[in-house]
């Protein structure tokens, strides 16, 4: 069967770029919509999967984007995630609450979780949500721009249960996950301010870009079996066919966490509040009953309006985030920025240009496509921006 897939791009490297082909975002939307119609999901969530995968690559964040769908359609047939699937509402206490994802996919239940969030926040102020057994939320500054929409401050707090892929400082084998981190900041009259990151030095997706012929790893990206640092995706993968969807639970070495012994305090935490707290259980630790991969979120949501003057918080936001910006850039830094003003730009280039994304990377949709007799695959040769 097909095997598993990832990708993430927070900054482009203009001449991987021009390696890779570019996909009409549309058309790849309605071609990913088919292939989860395909394996059964009802046409709103097929399209709400393909829209927010899509999405992520037209920001930036190629790791949660389209490259996912081999992964996802191999983690139906593997029973890890559900088309289809009802929330639950564990907890309902004012403004707490905790959601059973039951297995749905994450693109689905992500929203329903902002839904639930805003609106007890609305009413009491503050709101905290903890979101279970989940399957791959995507990218998570989706849920801080949804819910800065609706001028709401959100922390976003995720683990990846079933999935071991970081050494913590200091050590040479996995005993974490990668652990994704947003908070999101929504500013009257503005573009909402939006961080979103891995705790990892990379996300695993990122690994997989660089093993598809994409942009290399940093040194120090990766460790060998022995706690060496490197950027040689074998110690990741393993070795790996043309053909192959990398499996990431092959490869006897590790991703490090970012920021030395401070991130891996950050990422460390991750894995507490987002698998501990929610009750969607740590990574790496044996239970009396084992659980598919997951992925559990604790979000926290204020409501500005309730807390400041909004106008206050917005001039405040604003005049911080210029002063940041108008720092003297450092040799060979065109410009300083803040959280997300690269996705802004990707964006912008992505809307109009096409998605990008390796060849190769492209065939094996299209592959996952064939398989499973999603009509015309020739559209996928048509959807390439030449």
């Amino acid at each position: 069967s097909l095997r598993k897939l990832g990708l993430d791009k927070k900054r482009i490297d203009m001449k991987t770029i021009d390696k890779q082909i570019r996909v009409n975002v549309i058309e790849a939307e309605t071609l990913i919509k088919e292939i989860f119609e395909k394996k059964s999901c009802e046409s709103k969530e097929a399209q709400t999967i393909s829209k927010r995968l899509c999405l992520s690559n037209l920001k930036g964040h190629d790791s949660h984007g389209i490259v996912r769908v081999p992964r996802y359609v191999d983690w139906i047939d593997e029973k890890k995630v559900y088309p289809n699937r009802e929330h639950n509402i564990l907890l309902d206490s004012g403004p707490l609450a905790i959601i059973d994802a039951n297995q749905g996919f994450g693109q689905v239940m992500g929203e329903k979780s902002v839904e639930e969030g805003v609106k007890r926040c609305k009413k009491h102020g503050v709101s905290l949500v903890g979101l279970k057994n989940c399957g791959h939320l995507g990218r998570i500054g989706d849920w801080s721009e949804l819910a800065a929409d609706q001028s709401i401050v959100s922390l976003h707090f995720v683990n990846v249960r079933g999935s071991l892929l970081v050494a913590p400082f200091g050590g040479s084998d996995r005993r974490g996950s990668t652990s994704p981190l947003s908070i999101g900041v929504p500013v009257k009259g503005e573009e909402h301010i939006i961080l979103d990151m891995a705790t990892s030095t990379v996300a695993e997706g990122k690994a997989l870009v660089a093993q598809k012929g994409g942009k290399k790893l940093p040194i120090g990206a990766l460790v060998d079996q022995f706690g060496n640092l490197t950027n040689d995706t074998e110690a990741l993968y393993g070795k790996i066919g043309p053909n192959d969807v990398p499996d990431p639970d092959k490869g006897p070495g590790a991703i490090t966490a970012f920021g030395m012994h401070k991130g891996f305090g950050i990422n460390f935490m991750m894995e507490v509040l987002g698998g501990a707290l929610t009750g969607n259980d740590v990574c790496g630790v044996s239970h009396d009953e084992t659980r598919p991969f997951a992925n559990g979120m604790l979000s926290i949501y204020i409501d500005v309006e309730k807390i400041v003057d909004i106008n206050y918080f917005a001039r405040e936001v604003k005049s911080y985030s210029d002063f940041v910006r108008s720092s003297p850039p450092a040799k060979g830094v065109e410009k300083v920025m803040i959280p997300g003003d690269n996705e802004k730009n990707i964006y912008k280039d992505r809307f109009n240009n096409g998605i990008p994304i390796a060849k190769e990377a492209w065939d094996l949709i299209k592959l996952t496509a064939e398989k499973i007799n999603v009509d015309a695959i020739d559209r996928f040769d048509k959807a390439i921006i030449k």
